[in-house]
This record gives C-alpha cells, structure tokens and sequence, in this order.
C-alpha cells in the first residue's frame, strides 16, 4: 500500500517590478472565500525583515475541500486572469503565495492503490492547510511595455563593467606623470555597463522568429527608457512554466521568457556601428 503524506501546492512569484494593468499603484483586493474553513490555534505567525512582512497560517478544512480552497486562497495564474490571490487581513501587499496540504490525522480509508499516477489515499476527516504569504510590490517603473492579458513582466538592472585593454604607449599615470612604460607592456581600462533583464511570464505563444531575427541589434525606438541606438540585445532564455490546472485535471504550461539588454557597449569606432536596428517591441508579442 502506498500512503501520501503531503502535497503541496505552489505558484512561485517573483514581482521586482510588473506592469499588470490589473496591479496597477494599488495591491489586488481580498474576495469573498465560499469554500468553509477555519483557523487552527497557535495561527498566523508573522514575519518582518529587509523584504518586508511575511506571514503563516494555519487552516482546517474537509479533507475533500482541500483543492477548492487552495484555488480560491492562490487563485488562477497568479495575480492575473481569474479570482486573485488571497491577501492577509488588513495588509493589502501581503499575499498568499505558497500552499500546503496534509492529512490533519491519520484516519485514512483503507483502499489498494497499486499505480502511482491512479489515485490517492483518501481521508474521512479534515486537511490542514498552511498558507505563506509574501509582501508583493506594486509598479515601480512607468517604461515598461505593454503585454498581452493574462501575461505579466518584472525588470531587474545590473550594473557591470566592461574592459578595454591599451598598449603602453598610451598608457598614462596621474600619481607620476612622468612615468613612461615600455611599448610591449598592456593596460586594462574598465568601462562601466548597464544591464537591462527583463523576464516576460505566462507566455503561451513565444515570438520565436522575433528572438532569431533581433537578437544582436540595437532598439531602433526608445525602450526601458533608453533612447533609440544606444541599447544592444543580447540575448535571451526561454523555460518552461506552470501556469494552471485545467478542468480536465491536467497541468497546462506555457513558456518563462527573459530578455537581455545592454546599454551603451563599447563600439569599435564612434559613429561606426556594426549592429542593424530593430523593433524590440516584437519581442512582447505571441508568435503569428
């Protein structure tokens, strides 16, 4: 006989920045919860640190109510597209990210199960149900794009340094200026470089033939709030991501899509670029 412990339900988010048009300058707001539960002693606990609250609670619920309570408690893809995640009580930012499930005791019934993907044990009683929260941000930079429904993005800049190395004859020292340094003698120069990552989430249909035909090119419009010419793509990642249960109990994906960008590079000569220009804003829309 095979017995399951535990299950656990999860929808990882990570907002550094994002433009849901449903997110907006305010968090989403709480709904009303149908499926009856109850709040076990010793429940919330609560969190504070450099990320911001975090919270724990633990509920009760019958053992067959457990997935129509996690539904309502996360809600369908993540803060978009169907009910939202549930908020904690009077903390507006702070939602329910994270899920789990167990038995509340051990009064399974008895029953064979002889295949690991048929079936589960079964329960006459109750399920306790642990819910994380997280203090989710709302929008904090007005350049990002638009993207389609039920899609979202988040940002993340990284400043990082490029090197440029100079024989020793153009080398120069200003604590001695008069030092000089043989001409076989190198120099490294660091210049300092913007990265641009922005991660596009939920995607059903990527732009595959866009990634392929921008990649290596410079924005021919202002975009992430760099003018046109001075922000090179560099490249891009693509995995896949669990987006929801269907109503046939089947998992459904889509694809966790992030762009590089780098501002300003370093150009073999001013005013003789060897990149083309491209329309960045391809690389947000489905393929056709």
């Amino acid at each position: 006989m095979i017995v399951l412990t535990q299950v656990i339900y999860t929808r990882n988010l990570a907002f550094t920045y994002s433009n849901s048009p449903k997110l907006g300058t305010t968090v989403i707001p709480i709904f009303t919860m149908t499926t009856p539960f109850k709040e076990l002693s010793g429940s919330p606990r609560e969190f504070y640190g450099p990320d911001g609250m975090k919270a724990q609670r633990r509920l009760l619920c019958a053992w067959n109510d457990r997935n129509a309570l996690v539904q309502e408690i996360l809600g369908d893809g993540y803060q978009f597209g169907g009910e939202n995640p549930v908020a904690y009580p009077d903390v507006s930012s702070v939602l329910a990210v994270q899920v789990q499930v167990e038995p509340l005791t051990d009064d399974m019934i008895r029953q064979e199960l002889t295949e690991l993907d048929e079936g589960l044990n079964a329960y006459q009683g109750f399920a306790k149900v642990t819910v994380n929260y997280e203090t989710l941000m709302p929008t904090a930079l007005s350049a990002l794009p638009d993207v389609s429904p039920l899609t979202f993005l988040t940002y993340r800049l990284e400043l990082d340094y490029e090197t440029v190395a100079y024989s020793g004859g153009n080398l120069y020292w200003p604590g001695n200026p008069q030092a000089t340094f043989p001409t076989d003698a190198q120099g490294t120069l660091r210049i300092p470089v913007t990265h641009h990552r922005l991660t596009w989430h939920r995607v059903v249909n990527p732009p595959w033939t866009a990634i392929r035909q921008t990649s290596g090119s410079w924005n021919e419009a202002e975009f992430l709030g760099a003018p046109a010419g001075t922000l090179l793509f560099d490249g891009a990642t693509a995995e896949r991501e669990f987006l929801s249960i269907s109503e046939l109990n089947q998992p459904e994906f889509g694809w966790c899509i992030e762009y590089i960008f780098r501002e300003n590079p370093l150009v073999l000569q001013p005013n003789q670029n060897i990149f083309r220009t491209s329309d960045f804003f391809s690389l947000l829309q489905f393929e056709e």
